[in-house]
């Protein structure tokens, strides 16, 4: 562990070199130029005396080259710089924006008022979250005002943000690198910044169908089967002689020595929303693995916003009911999406504690729900009830011999879901899911119950 955040911190100190790797080689090839060019200055034969003057002639030129595209760059960070200092909280910009019609693409905008581009050079900023992990350098590459003369014109981009995980992230530093036109020099600005985004789940390719609602709140849809709607909670009538003594409201009668019931259920045709449920609850305890569990919730949060925007594009309402207090002041974001967003796995409300089977339509479980929490609430499902199974043991489904094969010949995984999909067939976790997966299938095929599996 200590290994690895030294190695972290190295390579952070490391960014604030100027001089990059293709200055070193720069320097090494001027040097040997110039000491070949040294070993001809004697030589009276006169074609090798204008292939030294040429030699000359373009080692000049690079070196003027490479030193206007160096003071370029130096004279872009010291402005920004000194800008940065006087405006902090102007001088970087940062919004993000979801990219409609391309799956949901959460796109990030920058602006640096106070940028100059150097002279064919580069601008990007590298966004820190997380105390130490950072995206990778995004480039900045148009000006926020058109104008001919570059000073205070400034420098915007809009560019995807590739986050790990389907959660809420704090930024609370940026690195603003300006890089000259040879990739030569390259220098870094940090600054601070105090930013919060949301990663939202995105669409999967799921069909949804045969999904009936159970709750009526409008009387507004007319339904197949007759349900049976519950009573109001303070609609009372006094007690009568064929009225069920089950019923009586034994506080009342405390209180005014009165007896009176509850109304009684009635039967409905209408049911006008579908009410859906999805459990994080999580009974294999799998806190050992964590990167194991946060692919795991990306791909659950991924199933359950795909059902929700799939039934609420039809022709019945829906209601998604969070097993989780999740709240947001901001207006403009989906609700429903922002509580499966920052929704996670917990063991604190089992699934017979949260699921209601008299209004629910839908319940989303998982691989990891609790096989007994299920059994229980099997008996009292309404029959238009639907369950979507959704088996985690996928998302690191990989073929393992054609990857063990790969990773000896070819390559090794180039990324942390690849090391976990490779190695996922070993897993002690693996054994444990599958088990759980089949007993849970198992009991819905025995009970009739409709589901679906994801």
């Amino acid at each position: 562990m200590k290994l690895t955040k030294t190695i972290q911190n190295f390579k952070y100190v490391g960014l604030f070199n100027p001089f990059k790797i293709n200055f070193l080689i720069y320097l090494l090839i001027l040097f040997l130029s110039y000491t070949l060019i040294q070993n001809q200055m004697n030589e009276t034969n006169s074609f090798i005396a204008l292939t030294v003057l040429m030699a000359k002639t373009v080692l000049y030129f690079s070196i003027i080259i490479v030193l206007i595209s160096f003071f370029s760059v130096l004279l872009s960070s010291l402005y920004f710089y000194f800008q940065l200092k006087k405006f902090p909280a102007e001088s970087v910009q940062i919004t993000t924006q979801v990219e409609k019609g391309t799956k949901d693409i959460l796109l990030l905008k920058t602006k640096l008022p106070f940028a100059l581009k150097p002279i064919l050079g580069t601008v990007s900023i590298k966004l820190f979250y997380d105390h130490i992990l950072s995206t990778e350098p995004m480039i900045l590459a148009s000006r926020i005002k058109k104008q001919f003369i570059p000073f205070r014109s400034g420098i915007e981009g809009s560019n995807e943000l590739l986050l790990p995980y389907i959660k809420d992230y704090h930024f609370s530093k940026s690195l603003v690198i300006f890089e000259d036109m040879l990739h030569l020099f390259s220098i870094v600005i940090p600054s601070k910044i105090n930013n919060e985004f949301v990663n939202f789940p995105k669409s999967l390719s799921i069909d949804v169908q045969d999904i009936s609602p159970q709750k009526t709140e409008e009387e507004n849809r007319r339904i197949d089967q007759i349900r049976k709607v519950e009573g109001e909670l303070f609609n009372y009538k006094k007690f009568e002689d064929a009225d069920d003594v089950r019923r009586i409201v034994w506080k009342i009668y405390a209180k005014n020595k009165e007896l009176v019931v509850r109304k009684p259920e009635t039967l409905n045709p209408f049911a006008s929303h579908i009410y859906m449920y999805a459990s994080f609850y999580n009974a294999l305890h799998f806190e050992s693995y964590p990167q194991h569990s946060l692919f795991m919730l990306n791909y659950f949060k991924n199933c359950v916003w795909t059902i929700y925007e799939t039934i609420a594009k039809g022709e019945m309402d829906i209601r998604y009911i969070s097993d989780q207090t999740i709240h947001s002041n901001n207006q403009e974001i989906d609700k429903t999406k922002y509580e499966i967003a920052l929704s996670g796995w917990h063991h604190n409300e089992s699934i017979e504690e949260y699921f209601k089977p008299k209004i629910g339509s839908l319940l989303c479980i998982h691989s990891c729900t609790s096989y007994e929490g299920l059994e229980k609430i099997i008996s009292s499902l309404n029959g238009d009830t639907k369950i979507f199974f959704v088996k985690l043991n996928r998302v690191f489904k990989s073929y393992f011999f054609a990857s063990w094969i790969m990773n000896i010949f070819f390559k090794a995984p180039d990324d942390d879901f690849a090391n976990i999909k490779s190695k996922w067939i070993l897993h002690p976790l693996r054994r444990k899911m599958i088990h759980n997966e089949e007993k849970m299938i198992s009991l819905l095929e025995k009970e009739g119950i409709k589901f679906e599996i994801i």
